[in-house]
């Protein structure tokens, strides 16, 4: 019995140290000795993260998850956190030890429930994003717990106006869109234990700021989503992002906002691709080989009505989002191309000369439209 005990316990210390120990060396592997496996690509190629053009100079993106170094001016305890986070995200095994966690809990509850900081186990096999580390976090939105100050809102229209008013001096027009985060739109399949304070999420709060303070359009498709979401499937089950039947729904009630025309969903044509599809939120909770349940679309521009087509350069800024929101854009305009905002330069007007600018976040990001990202070089 002594021995016995013994050895689980010299097991158990092996488990502890050399997992951290494995996690140090990979870490300070060089960055070209760690690339994403191919299913990490086809998860940033299926959900929209890497959806741009490929015949179109490619930018580079990343996804809104991506761990970014602290600024030298942060406090000492902020950079200690975000060097924390860093490693227990990159943990060796993690995937593998999350997965049998959540596994086990979804097992022992029945699979009502899921043991995840990030994911939460909605109803009719939903997965909805958590996390309080990666911009704001969508329960707070849903929950209605915490909007923008009156100061917040007035400086991301301030930023917008003057974005607006410096693009309109070079000729380019400009507009803003705000994609909303999932657990708006299908808040019937959120848990009955999350209590739901107001229905006022910062994304309804500011696009009604936006609309009665200024003469920005400020896109914000909640409305359209919500009327269509039981037509088709308009957000993965398994993934925090729209399909790209959703982003056509979003794309054409900015279409009806911006230009006064609009299609519906049975209106054009939608390939259908993978039926297996895994996304993010189900790789996040270790749950992948039980949560293959999405299937993929693919727009067929071919089939966008030539009445709404418009013969301009489209410049898109957005996010994870904008993948597949511009990829619907490429059948309504005569040339789009998709920048990430944290990789956008000022220099792409020169390069690209557009005619439009679409200027995207999704919900949990809004808060950054207060930053000057189309005219940080303006002098």
């Amino acid at each position: 019995m002594k021995n016995r005990d013994k050895w689980i316990a010299i097991a158990f210390l092996i488990f502890i140290l050399v997992i951290p120990a494995v996690t140090v060396v990979r870490n300070r592997m060089p960055q070209s000795e760690k690339q994403l496996s191919d299913e990490e690509k086809a998860i940033l190629e299926n959900n929209g993260t890497n959806a741009g053009d490929n015949t179109d100079k490619e930018s580079e993106t990343q996804t809104d998850e991506t761990a970014q170094p602290a600024p030298a001016d942060d406090p000492a305890f902020v950079k200690l956190q975000n060097k924390i986070n860093y490693f227990t995200d990159s943990l060796f095994g993690r995937t593998k030890l999350i997965a049998f966690n959540a596994g086990l809990t979804s097992l022992l509850t029945g699979g009502t429930y899921i043991e995840s900081t990030q994911v939460l186990m909605g109803k009719n096999n939903m997965l909805f994003y958590k996390t309080e580390l990666d911009g704001h976090p969508p329960i707070w939105d849903y929950m209605g717990i915490d909007h923008f100050s009156t100061q917040q809102l007035e400086a991301i229209a301030a930023n917008l106006v003057a974005t607006k008013a410096h693009l309109e001096a070079k000729g380019i027009e400009f507009y803003a869109m705000c994609m909303p985060n999932k657990e708006i739109v299908y808040e019937e399949n959120m848990p009955d234990t999350i209590a739901r304070v107001s229905e006022v999420s910062r994304g309804v709060q500011l696009a009604e700021y936006m609309a009665e303070n200024t003469d920005v359009t400020f896109v914000y498709p909640k409305d359209a989503l919500i009327e269509n979401k039981n037509d088709a499937q308009l957000y993965y089950l398994t993934d925090t992002h729209c399909n790209q039947k959703g982003s056509f729904v979003a794309m054409q009630a900015f279409f009806q906002e911006v230009y006064g025309t609009h299609s519906e969903l049975d209106d054009v044509v939608f390939e259908t691709g993978a039926t297996d599809y895994v996304g993010d939120l189900a790789y996040i909770a270790g749950l992948a080989d039980k949560f293959n349940i999405d299937t993929v679309y693919a727009f067929q521009k071919a089939s966008a009505d030539k009445a709404q087509y418009h013969n301009q350069v489209l410049l898109f800024v957005g996010d994870s989002f904008g993948g597949f929101l511009s990829a619907v854009c490429k059948g309504y305009y005569k040339e789009v191309h998709w920048e990430h905002p944290d990789k956008f330069e000022y220099a792409m007007y020169e390069e690209y000369q557009p005619d439009v600018v679409i200027f995207q976040r999704a919900e949990r990001y809004c808060h950054e439209f207060e930053q000057p990202v189309l005219i940080n070089a303006y002098e």
